[in-house]
């Protein structure tokens, strides 16, 4: 790409240095910072950043050690109670998880067992379907996913997730699942640069790339504030170190009053 378009960690870089007037003056940050501080950048625009994240399915296989494993638990450290290791690891880059299934049947619009009441209520009503409003199918839809969700039926497991621990627990029981079955895991993950490579020339990215190396920068020169160079010219690192902080400030604030997707509601 150009100059002003970086596809890679190095040319994000480098924009962001000549932004801050590299190479007329000096930067005095080493590139081991650097790196860390545009992997921070990166990290803050796929948490908030709704171009930072997408929605995927990934499906995992049951094998017989996944289910033995489901079978067992581990004793907590330092006391006399142990945890179900009914968990499944989740890729690094998970930011949350929305559903999972363990039986993907015929369409929902359709069914293809007769007896289903989505069927019946579909056969009954489709005259109405094409011929006026959808809602109180919709309505009815929706009211039977949340008796899917309260009896922990198989199109709809009842999972706990958490960032940290990055395992997601399932709990249902396992010996309902046969090895060589699929579970449907439907998620948010984050974007990653090194294959979605236009996530370096994100303006967003770009700007507080740029203001966490001038934060840095400044707090560097701010253990020398106020000595006296050869010419006369004093260091004030305590100033960039503030612009800095401002600028970084402005762009925390855009984020999430432009660029975050806003939270769901939840009713009932």
């Amino acid at each position: 790409m150009s100059a002003t378009k970086p596809a890679t960690a190095t040319e994000l870089k480098n924009y962001a240095l000549r932004r801050l007037g590299y190479p007329a003056i000096d930067i005095n940050v080493c590139d081991e910072q650097l790196d860390d501080l545009i992997e921070e950048a990166i990290s803050h625009w796929q948490e908030f950043h709704y171009e930072g994240s997408a929605q995927r399915f990934i499906r995992i296989e049951v094998t017989d050690a996944m289910k033995a494993a489901a079978s067992s638990s581990s004793a907590i450290a330092g006391t006399d109670w142990s945890t179900v290791d009914n968990y499944v690891d989740m890729p690094p880059n998970t930011l949350g998880i929305n559903h999972v299934y363990t039986s993907v049947g015929p369409s929902s619009v359709v069914p293809g067992n007769i007896f289903n009441i989505k069927y019946q209520i579909f056969l009954n009503d489709i005259y109405n379907f094409t011929h006026g409003q959808i809602l109180h199918y919709y309505m009815t839809s929706q009211y039977l996913e949340t008796l899917d969700w309260v009896t922990n039926s198989s199109q709809n497991r009842r999972v706990r997730w958490t960032t940290h621990e990055n395992r997601l627990h399932l709990d249902f029981d396992w010996q309902e699942m046969q090895t060589g079955q699929y579970i449907l895991v439907d998620g948010t993950f984050g974007v990653d640069p090194q294959i979605f490579t236009s996530a370096y020339n994100n303006e967003w990215v770009k700007g507080y790339t740029e203001a966490l190396f001038q934060q840095q920068w400044g707090q560097n020169l701010s253990k020398y504030d106020g000595v006296q160079m050869l010419g006369g010219v004093t260091l004030n690192g305590r100033q960039i170190l503030e612009d800095g902080r401002n600028k970084k400030e402005v762009l925390i604030q855009e984020l999430h009053s432009r660029y975050e997707l806003p939270p769901m509601d939840l009713i009932g």
